[in-house]
């Protein structure tokens, strides 16, 4: 019977807690102006990358500007008084309550002139910290107060998956534990993440205990909140782990099995399973690294039939880092979530 091998290798496999959730973002803004006015201009428009500080929308300002170039005009004169002012209280030809009046007077212009500054900045609207536009409310033309609800905004670089862990599992989810998540709408790609927080309260009605795990993409928005992903929490991993290819795997009886090949002799072994991933099965015992297994050709193969290969394969990849490399599927888990 002709079939097709590939040969058994060691390398790293891990064990996981898997979950499915949506993607959510710990920093969501609704953004108010902070003056009254006329909306003159749209900066930006929904699905913006912006920076803190970048404009958004502009309120038409002649008025505010006008007071503000007022306040400055006069806080600039009354300085030049003051200054020679100075000089005559230096040379006593000025009481020191005249000085102290026109000290005070000078202060007073110099707030009026920050505050006319501060309102005629308030006419420009400003992105409060680095994100995407989720949404736009206002429209050109239209007249915006304080209370006016103009964009919604979300932080792109804290984007979370929130999962809940069965209680008995307590003890084995720590901070930082590193996680893998993968999306059906991003095919071929995996992302890193990390356990953010751990609810240390196991709620009596479900048996679960919240685990909120932070995940970043390559690019901004590549990951946006609502997204449905798949998470998996690793928990333990074993470098130098003897890794037996999934497609070799025959099922009977409910249990496992493979064929290995020499001299042209299929022989039927029990498969000892450790963890598992979506590439790879962990041998724990009787079987050694370089043997050749089948993977196609096994159907109906009977425990000492001779076969011929047609198609050795090469070496399964194997990443350094278990889960986490893209071309290395995300590892499985060895302790189901009930």
């Amino acid at each position: 019977m002709p079939v097709e091998t590939a040969p058994i290798v060691r390398g790293p496999i891990s064990a996981f807690l898997p979950f499915n959730t949506t993607l959510e973002t710990e920093a969501v803004v609704d953004i108010f102006p902070q003056t009254t006015g006329q909306v003159e201009a749209l900066l930006v428009e929904e699905g913006k990358i912006v920076k803190a500080g970048d404009p958004l929308l502009k309120i038409e300002d002649t008025e505010m500007r006008i007071d503000a170039d007022e306040s400055r005009a006069n806080y600039e004169q009354l300085k030049r008084n003051f200054s020679r002012s100075e000089e005559l209280f230096a040379s006593k030809l000025i009481n020191k309550q005249d000085y102290e009046t026109q000290s005070y007077q000078l202060e007073q212009a110099r707030l009026r002139y920050e505050r006319a500054n501060l309102r005629h900045s308030y006419t420009t609207v400003r992105a409060p910290f680095d994100g995407v536009i989720s949404s736009r409310e206002a429209q050109v033309g239209a007249r915006v107060a304080t209370g006016t609800k103009l964009f919604s905004m979300v932080k792109l670089d804290e984007i979370v998956g929130r999962v809940f862990v069965p209680g008995r599992y307590l003890s084995v989810v720590k901070l930082d534990q590193p996680a893998v998540v993968t999306s059906e709408f991003l095919a071929d790609r995996v992302f890193k993440g990390w356990v953010k927080r751990i609810s240390p309260v196991i709620d009596p009605k479900s048996g679960t205990f919240k685990v909120t795990v932070g995940v970043r993409g390559d690019r901004p928005a590549e990951l946006p909140p609502g997204l449905f992903v798949s998470v998996r929490i690793v928990t333990d991993t074993r470098p130098e782990a003897v890794l037996v290819p999934k497609r070799a795997i025959v099922y009977e009886g409910g249990e496992r099995y493979f064929f290995t090949v020499a001299n042209e002799i299929a022989s039927k072994r029990k498969l000892q399973a450790g963890y598992e991933d979506p590439q790879n099965i962990e041998a724990v015992a009787g079987v050694e690294p370089g043997t050749h297994v089948i993977v196609v050709g096994h159907a109906g193969l009977k425990d000492g039939a001779a076969v011929r290969t047609v198609n050795a394969l090469a070496p399964v990849p194997v990443s350094p880092e278990p889960g986490l490399a893209k071309d290395v599927p995300a590892p499985a888990v060895s302790a189901k979530k009930s």
